[in-house]
């Protein structure tokens, strides 16, 4: 008992010292006007004679130390309740106490009696003599019954400026309100404060306020003080957390612009600010045309406010690839993850980061730039927490809907004068005229920013400064007027100019030759990549060195020149001079792993890059395509850039082989624009199409090799190679589809006809393509009698095989399909399945892919052997790669799905209930398993986790995959005996599609899967 009278007491300090800090907040809010500092367990005042120094907790008191605000504290436990006279005694106390004082409170989170209700409302009466009546009525029976007849009138007037107030408040939301209000308070003086730093922040208060309720300076902790406290400096606080908590930026957010646009930043703040939902999240798109500055309003944005949330995250919203990956490294700083690598599932990588935002108790803000396709990024929005969602786009239609945009127009003439002076700047020189003369210029210019920085650029490299900004202008006005049809609409046409005659002094920078007209060549190039992190050694080559010369000297990509090459010009001082002309800016990294974690190909120096902004890129690609035959340039680049693709996909370096798709997605978009088609586009779409495959994106791998295709067809001259290897593989993608058998034998009876004509001439690429193809129709004759005609074409592939000279790829991929050919019918014991797995498995000659198909098959083998543990490695080596790279779900699944079965009737036949549901169906069950066997589901079960329902659908011929593989995940939680889990997944069969268990091929996943159905069903209704 006395322990729990201990911690009562020690409760009851507590919350005493947390309203007394609620109180000095409220000074600070001005809402006691005069107030200078606190009285802390005042035991009296210099003017006042009392004896009863218990009847004030804390007072508020003015310069004078005179009484603004005397308060009384009174906690109780749950359900306890305070009465009339106990209320009544208090107040009495406290104005006898402090007869001068300008109010009087009385706190507690107890219950009030009705009649201590009474008394509360009565407090409000004006007239004394009615207030003493009612106290003489409610006090009655009470030992202060006489008291209200002794009261004289100036005692009833100052009781009727009392009042009982009622805490209902947790201590954790008293607190939560303390931190928040302090945030705000620290946020207006631009201090900022964090949710660890608020708690720290309230506790050393709390410790300050404790200090002077022990007597220490006298009781007193004035305004002044408290401020000083209350608003110390965040480095001071950073260093006692060990860090900042709040305004952490995550993602490549760019500096802040030299000019702010306050204006706009309040028009932000009020659109982010103006919806009274509390858990919505609030959307604000900037729109406005290319290097009007939407980037740089939300960066200066983020950097004003940064003081009032935790986070801030910067999203690159051009693509999916862009996004997944932009959230992949919020997800990853969220939950601190250190080792369990991308996620997969872009779909469920979105929605556990826009969980966790929605469950934080901390305000973010996320910024989502360079948005193209609303489409694209509207799933991604979190819509739900304690945030703020900032858009910026040029697609101004796609945003008409949208509530809260902010319209980004040019600058104010003031904000662009002060632009240029910035600039251009120079102590001694600046006076009035120079300050006529730059407002003339951005009136020119139509106070666009990104013509101003081009301006600038020109005019910093003038012997005369800014007194050369009238010959500027006729230069740039006779330029633009020489290439009306390349100015975009809405855009200044000065704007045309300025790019144009930046282009013209890059070429004729003699003090930066021959780097300078490198650079200018670069730009043309560099207008058909993605506008953001275009890699600079990659840009460099794309210009200087053709495919015929890359071939001739065997260029190996990825290419970076060393101080030993002997080079023109670096791809750095390339870069410099486009900075010179504000025509190109340093970009964030391709890549950031540490160097330990390097691929093969992933050299120093491959991960500098820049970025050209998309109104540049449109002007230069206006201008080159009027006077240039562009197909020379677009292959030169495209040569380059699919070696690199090449490359990173050889290396299995998924970071930057994701981080290169989009310069390759745009130049193959810019060919077909332009209808370009030459042999380099066509090698590049078809590296594309094999990206898009092993990606198991099969639609667009099926469109890029249909476009190689159609170019190989109408190509003057035959390329038969090219167009063996395209046929293999496109009739593979239109298989694995669901395309019927007519819609894809006729590119596998051409690439027969192909084969035999190259089998002389080029064996290698024919074995390797007769290989290929005869995978197809294996894959397609193991799921049921084939065709007479695909019967017939695998006769002819298999009699080419036999006569063609065996190469290393050839006979690897003979025999992957030979051990295929066993598993599927039977012709080789388990025993020597695992055997030529194993084999093969020493080959260095084997490619990723082929790799990952032998673990699948000796894991197989061995699960067959029901030798669980010795399966568990090669299982676990694949679960690693499915955590590692987003490559090849169609054979991941092939794994799930003949390895699921096995080992789901094994783990089946050791659960009663499932065990009792076999016998009923089938009327045996194999032998309870070896534990093992437990841990190989539960691998089974994470690999399916990770992937889309598209994803496990890849593999033709194996049906109702993600219905198998929710039964395999209820398998496990009916093991498990986890009836929360059974619950959610049983519902999550609904809807899945299980019609093909019907067939006799698919007996086996039809008795497992109503075993453990059947298994659940009862477990639930049992509640066992």
């Amino acid at each position: 008992m006395a322990e729990r009278g201990g911690q009562a007491a020690a409760d009851g300090f507590q919350y005493q010292y947390l309203v007394t800090l609620e109180a000095l907040l409220d000074a600070t809010d001005d809402r006691f006007p005069g107030v200078a500092a606190a009285l802390i367990e005042p035991a009296i005042t210099p003017d006042e004679d009392s004896t009863d120094p218990d009847a004030i907790d804390f007072e508020l008191v003015d310069q004078n130390r005179d009484s603004v605000h005397a308060v009384q504290v009174k906690s109780g436990g749950s359900g306890t309740e305070m009465s009339a006279p106990d209320a009544f005694g208090i107040m009495l106390r406290m104005l006898r106490a402090r007869p001068r004082a300008g109010s009087y409170r009385l706190i507690t989170n107890m219950r009030l009696h009705p009649k201590a209700m009474q008394l509360n409302r009565a407090l409000s009466l004006d007239d004394p003599h009615e207030l003493r009546e009612h106290l003489q009525r409610l006090l009655e029976r009470s030992r202060w019954r006489d008291e209200p007849a002794r009261m004289s009138d100036d005692e009833l007037n100052r009781l009727g400026v009392a009042r009982i107030s009622v805490d209902s408040r947790q201590r954790y939301q008293l607190r939560d309100q303390l931190r928040e209000r302090m945030r705000r308070l620290r946020n207006e003086h631009c201090r900022g404060l964090g949710h660890e730093s608020a708690g720290r922040l309230t506790n050393y208060l709390a410790f300050e306020i404790h200090r002077r309720a022990s007597g220490e300076f006298d009781g007193i902790f004035t305004l002044a003080e408290f401020h000083e406290e209350l608003f110390t400096p965040g480095h001071h606080l950073a260093y006692e957390l060990g860090e900042f908590d709040w305004g952490i930026m995550v993602g490549p957010v760019p500096a802040p612009p030299d000019v702010p646009r306050l204006d706009l930043i309040d028009r932000i703040r009020a659109a982010l600010t103006g919806d009274g939902r509390e858990r919505a999240v609030p959307t604000c798109a900037l729109l406005g045309p290319s290097g009007i500055g939407k980037t740089s309003t939300a960066a200066d944005y983020a950097y004003d406010l940064a003081d009032s949330y935790d986070h801030i995250f910067w999203v690159n919203g051009e693509n999916s690839t862009s996004l997944r990956s932009s959230f992949q490294s919020i997800h990853d700083w969220l939950l601190r993850r250190t080792d369990d690598g991308p996620d997969t599932d872009s779909g469920r990588l979105r929605d556990q980061v826009r969980t966790r935002l929605s469950s934080s108790a901390r305000p973010w803000l996320m910024i989502i730039d360079n948005v193209v396709d609303r489409r694209v990024v509207d799933p991604w929005i979190p819509t739900s927490g304690r945030g703020h969602v900032i858009i910026t786009s040029t697609n101004q239609v796609s945003w008409a809907t949208q509530r809260a945009k902010v319209a980004i127009q040019s600058m104010t003439p003031d904000q662009a004068t002060e632009l240029i002076r910035m600039r251009l700047h120079h102590e001694k020189d600046w006076d009035a005229p120079s300050q006529r003369t730059a407002a003339a210029l951005a009136e020119q210019l139509e106070y666009w920013p990104l013509a101003i920085e081009l301006a600038c650029g020109h005019l910093a490299g003038r012997e005369f400064g800014l007194r050369e900004a009238g010959r500027y202008l006729e230069q740039i006005r006779d330029l633009a007027l020489d290439d009306q049809y390349a100015i975009p609409h809405g855009y200044p046409e000065t704007l045309v100019g300025a790019i144009r005659l930046a282009l013209g002094r890059l070429i004729d920078k003699e003090e930066l030759q021959p780097a300078s007209e490198g650079a200018a060549l670069a730009l043309s190039r560099a207008a058909y990549f993605a506008s953001r992190q275009i890699p600079i050694w990659l840009l460099y080559f794309s210009t200087m060195v053709s495919s015929y010369d890359a071939v001739r000297s065997g260029l190996r990509h990825p290419k970076v020149c060393g101080p030993q090459d002997q080079v023109p010009f670096t791809a750095h001082e390339m870069h410099r001079a486009l900075r010179t002309e504000s025509l190109a800016r340093r970009d964030e990294p391709l890549c950031t792993l540490p160097q330990q974690e390097w691929s093969a190909v992933h050299c120093e120096g491959i991960d500098d890059t820049i970025n050209v902004n998309e109104i540049v890129q449109h002007v230069i690609r206006t201008l080159a395509e009027s006077r240039t035959d562009m197909s020379e340039i677009l292959s030169q680049a495209a040569y380059h850039a699919q070696g690199w693709l090449t490359a990173f996909l050889e290396a299995d370096d998924d970071e930057h082989l994701l981080a290169i798709l989009p310069h390759v997605q745009s130049l193959a978009g810019h060919a077909g624009r332009l209808g370009i088609a030459t042999d380099t586009l066509a090698v590049l779409w078809g590296n594309l199409a094999g990206t898009y495959v092993m990606r198991g994106k099969l639609d667009d791998a099926r469109q890029a090799f249909e476009n190689e295709l159609e170019y190989l067809l109408a190509r003057k001259e035959p390329a038969p190679v090219l167009e063996l290897k395209t046929r293999a593989q496109l009739a593979d993608v239109l298989r694995n589809t669901g395309e019927a058998p007519a819609v894809w034998l006729h590119h596998l009876q051409r690439a027969r006809d192909l084969a035999f004509q190259l089998a002389d001439s080029r064996p290698e690429d024919a074995s390797l393509a007769v290989a290929n193809c005869l995978t197809v129709l294996r894959s397609h004759t193991g799921h049921g009698t084939p065709e007479p005609e695909v019967q017939a074409l695998a006769a002819d592939f298999a009699s080419l095989s036999q006569r063609m000279p065996s190469t290393p790829s050839a006979r690897i991929q003979r025999e992957i399909d030979r051990i295929d050919d066993a598993l599927t019918a039977d012709l080789m014991t388990d025993e020597e399945v695992e055997q030529c797995c194993r084999t093969l498995l020493e080959d260095d000659g084997l490619r990723g892919p082929q790799r990952l198909q032998l673990r699948g098959f000796l894991t197989e083998a061995l699960v067959y052997q029901k030798r669980w543990s010795d399966a568990l490695e090669p299982l676990q080596s694949i679960h690693a790669y499915s955590v590692e790279r987003l490559l090849h779900p169609q054979v991941i699944a092939r794994t799930l799905h003949d390895v699921g079965l096995r080992v789901g009737l094994a783990v089946a036949s050791g659960v009663p209930e499932c065990r009792a549901a076999l016998m009923v169906l089938v009327g045996e069950a194999d032998a309870p398993p070896a534990p093992e066997c437990h841990q190989v589901l539960s691998i089974l079960v994470s690999i399916a986790s990770r992937m889309t329902v598209e994803q496990l659908s890849l593999q033709a011929g194996v049906k109702c995959m993600p219905f198998k593989m929710q039964t395999l995940r209820l398998l496990e939680a009916v093991r498990a005996g986890e009836h929360a889990a059974i619950r959610n997944i049983y519902d999550g069969l609904d809807g899945l599609d299980a019609a093909a268990l019907g067939r006799d091929s698919e007996i086996g996943w039809k008795l497992l899967s109503q075993a453990v159905i059947t298994s659940a069903v009862s477990m639930t209704l049992r509640g066992v």
